[in-house]
């Protein structure tokens, strides 16, 4: 089946992989009540019979153990040609959040480990996750920042390997939880330049009623990311958002702001804790149809342009900014 458009936010081509095209259309985190979320990989269609249903007896259940008993016999026996993967967060009353790992073939793990993972990144890839779980330790953050970093540093390895390849693509977002709650991702801006600042592109991205919209210099238009599961009418959405879209999309009033380098893996994060404010580090200005112009301090940019550090231990090598504006 052909793709309905031909790159991604990030400018990546949507290509076949292995007889299918690979595109980004689908948000594949969905929100089933206001304190617990799923993320699912592989067969979409049955995925989303699950999520349903998981939906529909989350709080009827009295224990993770039980609920997925329940899927197997409701849905089961599950066919080996169409496996899915799922991962569960969420937020028992007056406990720590969990996370639990079920997939159709093997069912619920007891794997205990401070992350999982689930999807089809190679093994080199996947040991992203806990490097920057290390890097993320050592640095002492506050866990509101946590999410940002991880996803603006995933995102870069997005831009400089085809993970297309892998069925990976597109644009990175994603939740916590937290106090018995989901938050999503603040609103966020990826900048995508390189050394010489000639050639920038931007995407913005935030999500609104579990609605995930990207605008994007590489594709000259907005893109609306959602699940019907958990935003079920569309056209209620777009009439209570429309118009707050078309003026945030042209705005600089974003909580973070990422600058990726295309020329290596060097990941500058800034938060703007206020917005009145002008920030020490750049200006953006929208001037009508889609065009920006941005505005660099000179020590900023030299920032942006520090090279990569190779710690020579085998790790993936990338360089990791950090900068309250």
């Amino acid at each position: 089946m052909e793709p309905t458009t031909n790159t991604s936010s990030f400018g990546q081509l949507h290509d076949k992989v292995k007889g299918n095209y690979v595109e980004e259309s689908l948000l594949k985190i969905i929100p089933i009540t206001s304190n617990a979320a799923i993320a699912f990989a592989g067969d979409v269609q049955f995925a989303q019979e699950i999520v349903e249903f998981l939906k529909e007896n989350f709080c009827d259940t009295e224990t993770i153990t039980n609920l997925f008993n329940r899927v197997n016999a409701s849905l089961g026996p599950f066919d080996s040609r169409r496996p899915v993967e799922l991962l569960l967060a969420y937020a028992p009353s007056n406990t720590e959040p969990q996370i639990i790992y079920w997939n159709s073939k093997n069912g619920l793990s007891n794997h205990q480990s401070n992350y999982l993972q689930i999807g089809s990144l190679t093994s080199y890839h996947a040991a992203l996750t806990q490097e920057i779980q290390f890097l993320l330790a050592r640095g002492n953050l506050d866990p509101d920042r946590m999410l940002p970093i991880l996803i603006a540093v995933v995102q870069s390895y997005g831009i400089h390997n085809n993970l297309i390849d892998q069925y990976v693509g597109g644009t990175i977002f994603g939740l916590r939880i937290c106090k018995g709650e989901i938050t999503w991702q603040e609103d966020t801006n990826f900048i995508l330049y390189d050394p010489s600042f000639e050639n920038i592109n931007y995407i913005s991205a935030f999500v609104r009623d579990n609605a995930l919209v990207v605008n994007s210099s590489y594709t000259n238009e907005s893109r609306i990311f959602a699940h019907s599961i958990s935003m079920p009418n569309y056209q209620e959405w777009l009439e209570s958002w429309g118009s707050f879209i078309i003026n945030h999309v042209n705005s600089d009033q974003y909580r973070y702001w990422v600058f990726l380098s295309t020329a290596a893996r060097v990941i500058t994060v800034i938060r703007r804790d206020n917005f009145e404010n002008e920030n020490n580090y750049f200006q953006l200005q929208y001037h009508g149809d889609g065009n920006f112009s941005l505005g660099l301090n000179l020590d900023f940019q030299e920032l942006l342009r520090q090279p990569l550090t190779d710690l020579g231990d085998g790790s993936l090598p990338f360089r990791l900014n950090f900068r309250n504006a």
